[in-house]
C-alpha cells in the first residue's frame, strides 16, 4: 500500500530529504503528509516545502512537554498518517503520545525512529560520537519502531560500517549518514509492500569495497 507518512525534524533533515528524494525517483511509494518540527527555524521546513510538502512548527521553549505534545497531536491528528518518522527529531516522546499511534491490534506504536549506533549498543543523542569515543572498531543504524523507552523498541533494520584506522569522527558520521540515508527508506518501501513484521533483521556487514564509495575520507 501507498503509505502516509507525517516527518518530524529538529534541524537539517538530512533523513527526511532522503525519504522526500525515494519518493520522487518512486523508489518508495509514500505521500508525506506533514513535515512537523520543534524549531521554527529549522533548515528541513524550507528543504520539505521546496517538494512541495505541506510543514508545520510549534516551537516547545516555554511549554511543557504534555502542553507542546498536545499541540503537535492538534496538527498530525487530522491527517490520518499511517507511520510517524522521526528523523531527527531531538524530542522525547512521551507513552501518552505514543498511544495516539497504536497499530489497530494494539501490539506496537507506529511511529518509526532512525539512530546512529547498532541498538542496544549506544543509546541517546550523541550515537556516533560515543561509538567513535569509545573506540568501536565497528558500529552502524538501527531503523526501529519506538515504545515507550528512549532508544528501544523492535528493530526493524540495522546496517554496519566499521572504523578506519585514519577515521575522524567527522569521515566517521559522514559514512553512517550515507547508510542512514539509504536504509531508512528502504525500510519503509518494506513496510509499504509487506507491514510490518517483528523480526529483526539484520544486514551484513558492509564491504570494504561499499565502503570505499560510502563517505570515506582518506
Amino acid at each position: 500500500m501507498s503509505l502516509r507518512l507525517a516527518i518530524l525534524v529538529s534541524g537539517r533533515g538530512s533523513n527526511m530529504t532522503a525519504i522526500l528524494q525515494a519518493i520522487a525517483d518512486r523508489r518508495l511509494d509514500a505521500q508525506v503528509c506533514m513535515v512537523f518540527s520543534n524549531n521554527p527555524d529549522a533548515p528541513a521546513l524550507e528543504t520539505a516545502r521546496s517538494f512541495g510538502v505541506p510543514t508545520a512548527a510549534i516551537s516547545h521553549k516555554g511549554l511543557s512537554r504534555a502542553a507542546h505534545e498536545q499541540k503537535v497531536l492538534e496538527v498530525l491528528t487530522p491527517l490520518n498518517v499511517d507511520f510517524v518518522v522521526l528523523a531527527g527529531y531531538m524530542r522525547i516522546v512521551s507513552a501518552e503520545f505514543l498511544r495516539n499511534f497504536s497499530s489497530p491490534d494494539n501490539r506496537y506504536f507506529r511511529v518509526i525512529n532512525i539512530h546512529p549506533s547498532l541498538l542496544p549498543a549506544f543509546p541517546g543523542a550523541h550515537g556516533y560520537e560515543d561509538a567513535f569515543a569509545y573506540g568501536a572498531k565497528v558500529s552502524g543504524i538501527t531503523v526501529h519502531l519506538v515504545d515507550e523507552h528512549v532508544d528501544h523498541g523492535p528493530i526493524l533494520a540495522q546496517m554496519s560500517f566499521a572504523r578506519y584506522a585514519d577515521d575522524t569522527i567527522d569521515s566517521f558520521k559522514s559514512r553512517g549518514l550515507q547508510l542512514e540515508h539509504k536504509l531508512l527508506p528502504e525500510v519503509l518501501q518494506e513496510i509499504a509492500i509487506n507491514g510490518v513484521h517483528f523480526y529483526s533483521r539484520q544486514t551484513e556487514a558492509v564491504s570494504e569495497a561499499e565502503l570505499n564509495t560510502i563517505g570515506r575520507t582518506t
